[in-house]
């Protein structure tokens, strides 16, 4: 036999292998080069659906998280002040203090006279109006004859949870007018106790204030007579909604 059908016959089983699919991608070149190109188009169209099905999942993992950003934001929303127009705004309320502002640009020793209307009666108060305070849900800080601050404060906490607290706010000038410019600051609280700490205001101890807003208003009643005294206007906190309304005397 020839020594080289000897050595064939004697070679490893995956040598033989290795020679064959060798002859046979030279024999059949054109075959293998399709089969190449075939499992390249494949292997590039897997992975491009993975990467669309990656895609599509960071994009909805994205859409759910700022849904559930928005829904916190607005579950939140009672948290906050929200304010509908000048005159309207919107917050949770224990305690409203109602702050008569006045400086010499306005004039001197601003009397003031306050009252609840609705849902009850209750007051009103002020100089020469009545007691400091009624006990009833308002309170008087008592009578400033110079020139900074008076102040009421209302406990809502006295009425129900669906009434509308109506409060009506009036003064005059007792000593002197000048352009009679002065203003309406209304700060809310939530919890905690309502001391009268500094001269003619009132401060709260343990709670947390939720709102503060201001009106403007000018007073044109000036004498030394407690009827004399001029509506400034009315402010409403409407306990079921948590709106509080400013409307200004026509």
């Amino acid at each position: 036999m020839n020594s080289n059908h000897k050595t064939a016959r004697t070679r490893k089983w995956w040598y033989r292998r290795i020679r064959s699919g060798s002859w046979f991608s030279f024999r059949y070149y054109w075959f293998a080069w399709l089969c190449f190109l075939l499992g390249s188009v494949l292997l590039l169209y897997f992975l491009y659906t993975q990467y669309q099905n990656k895609k599509g999942n960071h994009c909805a993992d994205l859409s759910l998280k700022t849904i559930h950003s928005i829904n916190d934001a607005l579950d939140n929303c009672c948290n906050c002040q929200i304010e509908d127009t000048n005159n309207t705004h919107v917050f949770s309320a224990d305690y409203l203090v109602i702050t008569y502002q006045f400086d010499q640009n306005g004039g001197k020793d601003l009397d003031t006279k306050t009252e609840i209307t609705t849902p009850t009666h209750v007051g009103p108060l002020g100089w020469g109006q009545g007691n400091h305070d009624m006990g009833a849900g308002l309170t008087w800080s008592g009578d400033n004859t110079g020139y900074g601050v008076e102040s009421c404060f209302v406990d809502l906490t006295k009425f129900g949870t669906k009434d509308l607290v109506t409060i009506q706010c009036a003064a005059f000038w007792f000593s002197r007018r000048a352009s009679g410019e002065m203003s309406l600051d209304v700060r809310a609280y939530e919890g905690g106790t309502m001391k009268l700490m500094h001269p003619f205001q009132f401060v709260n101890e343990g709670g947390n204030e939720t709102a503060f807003v201001s009106f403007n208003g000018n007073v044109r009643a000036e004498g030394k007579n407690k009827n004399l005294a001029e509506s400034i206007g009315y402010i409403t906190y409407d306990k079921k909604t948590k709106r509080l309304t400013f409307n200004p005397a026509q």
